[in-house]
């Protein structure tokens, strides 16, 4: 076992830690998947190893074919254990389901440590192939997700990460979570971890080739907490980077269609950061729904509904008037009026000729329209004029 310094934990000293002679200890661990195969449990435990993480599985409920082997033996033998699970999640909603195949493992067992989730560079780049890119940003959400259904679970929530990962992937100012922090190194470059992998080629009796060797600064003792009672559901939630509105319900203990109601959003897969969205209340009634065009401004929507600019944005969770979306759609409160005219385009029709004839002008119609040519128009096609 390498030498540690004691004197850098001792802030980290809560009730439950574990203390010998007066002096904090880390207790020594392992962590283990299918790649180790058989594992002699007993010679494992001989060897001194006071806990171990073992893989549940990975991605959409992919068991570690290992697991309930490696399950049962701790159990048996009266190894404290905690799980992790690979993460192959792209949005919230994922992830949080990946809580639940882990939680779900840990209810066949007396899991007395956390339940832990690894996002790790694989996960990015099966992100990548689907045609999502995971920054910080989505990277925190899925982890907060995550370790929230893990703890709403009743077990304790841990995150793993590397040095890169937590400088690069991870706002630890969201996360407050137990962090499972990895660096191959003969001391660790953060202070704020509760278990450090600090090597990939760990030798122990009773596991043939290398495994991951662990030091914890936190006995974990039964492991299991009571879960807490839901927490009271804000009045507003702002979008965030990678949210879905899925990902959000779910979060929130709420439905898709009850967020789309009551925010009067007709397509439940266009949501923007930034967006403010109303969690709990009535559907607003009496509203008309508007599809942002292409060249619209929402100054320029107040004004053809004869409101302004400023209740549309209020009213649709917009806290920047100047991002707005081509398919975007808005509410309009009702007793918004303006006297819209359609026409419908005839043979020999010309855009300038419309124009003259509607007292407007051809670059207004062919912003209304979205017309980028006009000369090509077709008889038959309904344009607005106002």
């Amino acid at each position: 076992m390498k030498s540690m310094t004691f004197g850098p934990w001792y802030h980290m000293i809560k009730r439950g830690d574990f203390l010998k002679g007066g002096f904090f200890m880390a207790l020594n661990g392992i962590d283990v998947s299918q790649y180790q195969g058989n594992v002699d449990w007993n010679q494992v435990k001989g060897a001194g190893i006071a806990f171990a993480m073992l893989r549940g599985g990975y991605g959409k409920n992919n068991v570690d074919p290992y697991f309930h082997q490696n399950a049962s033996a701790c159990q048996k033998l009266g190894i404290p254990f905690g799980i992790y699970w690979f993460s192959y999640a792209y949005n919230a909603q994922m992830a949080a389901q990946e809580a639940e195949y882990c939680a779900a493992l840990a209810k066949q067992y007396k899991v007395t440590w956390p339940l832990a989730y690894d996002l790790e560079y694989d996960t990015v780049r099966y992100a990548a192939q689907q045609g999502i890119t995971i920054g910080k940003a989505l990277a925190t959400t899925m982890t907060a997700a995550f370790c929230d259904k893990v703890k709403a679970s009743g077990y304790i929530p841990m995150y793993y990460s590397n040095l890169d990962y937590y400088r690069t992937m991870f706002d630890t100012e969201r996360l407050p979570y137990d962090l499972w922090f990895a660096q191959y190194a003969s001391a660790a470059s953060v202070s704020d971890m509760a278990m450090w992998q600090y090597t990939s080629t760990g030798s122990v009796p009773g596991i043939s080739g290398n495994c991951d060797r662990n030091y914890s600064y936190k006995d974990y003792g039964k492991g299991t907490v009571s879960p807490e009672p839901a927490p009271s559901v804000p009045d507003i939630y702002t979008v965030q980077s990678g949210d879905t509105l899925s990902g959000i319900a779910l979060r929130f203990g709420t439905t898709v269609s009850s967020l789309a109601k009551i925010n009067g959003i007709s397509d439940p897969d266009v949501i923007y950061p930034g967006q403010v969205l109303r969690l709990s209340g009535s559907p607003v009634s009496g509203q008309t729904i508007y599809t942002v065009k292409a060249g619209d401004t929402l100054s320029k929507i107040a004004a053809d509904f004869g409101t302004s600019y400023q209740t549309l944005a209020q009213l649709n969770g917009i806290l920047s008037p100047d991002l707005i979306y081509p398919g975007q759609k808005l509410s309009i409160p009702s007793g918004s009026s303006t006297s819209i005219s359609y026409y419908t385009i005839r043979p020999g029709d010309t855009l300038s000729g419309i124009a003259l004839r509607f007292g407007t002008t051809v670059s207004r119609l062919q912003s209304l329209n979205n017309i980028s040519d006009p000369d090509k128009i077709y008889a038959g096609t309904k344009i607005r004029i106002n």
